[in-house]
C-alpha cells in the first residue's frame, strides 16, 4: 500500500503522468496499451527496484498476467 501511495504521489510531480505521454508510443511499439501499468513501470524503475527496463517490465507484466497486448485484442474479447 505504501508503494502505491508513493506512486499516486509520484505521478502528480515533476509532471511525470505528461513525460509518461511523450513515451507512450514507445510503450505502444511493445504492445503494452495499459497505460496505468507502464506508467507504473516507469516508476518503478525510476525508483531502481527494476531489474528491468521500464517497457521491458511493462512488456513482461503484460504477457505474465494475460493482459491485453492491444485495443483490437479487448475487443476480441467482447
Amino acid at each position: 500500500m505504501e508503494l502505491l501511495f508513493k506512486f499516486e504521489q509520484w505521478k502528480f510531480r515533476y509532471n511525470n503522468e505528461q513525460k509518461y505521454k511523450a513515451k507512450t508510443n514507445k510503450f505502444l511499439k511493445k504492445r503494452c496499451c495499459n497505460h496505468n501499468i507502464n506508467l507504473f513501470c516507469i516508476f518503478v524503475a525510476e525508483i531502481e527496484l527494476a531489474k528491468h527496463t521500464s517497457i521491458k517490465s511493462a512488456t513482461l507484466i503484460t504477457a505474465n498476467n494475460g493482459l491485453p497486448f492491444v485495443e483490437k485484442t479487448k475487443k476480441n474479447y467482447k
